[in-house]
């Protein structure tokens, strides 16, 4: 499955438009234990979902100011409502 994100530090940000209805954010719900490939390289982390606060905030600007400018549509309102899950990458 190809994910839109955005890194921050060793957090990888995504924002599930389907919201708790995703798929993937229940299987996280289920198993937080996930491993991404990104890049070609295999990472393992724990997936969590962002309930509010500063990390929610953070997790949206980022996105947005990651992928608004080369979508050519606006993505205001799926930044602003789509639900917020990290993924806090292995050292």
């Amino acid at each position: 499955m190809e994910l839109w994100f955005a890194a921050h530090g060793r957090t990888l940000y995504a924002l599930a438009g389907g919201g708790e209805r995703a798929g993937w954010v229940a299987n996280i719900r289920r198993e937080p234990a996930v491993e991404v490939l990104v890049g070609g390289a295999r990472l393992a982390g724990r997936g969590r979902v962002v309930a509010g606060g500063d990390e929610d905030a953070l997790a949206r600007r980022l996105l947005l100011e990651k992928y608004q400018p080369g979508h050519g549509g606006d993505l205001t309102r799926w930044s602003r409502e789509s639900l917020p899950v990290a993924i806090d990458l292995h050292t």
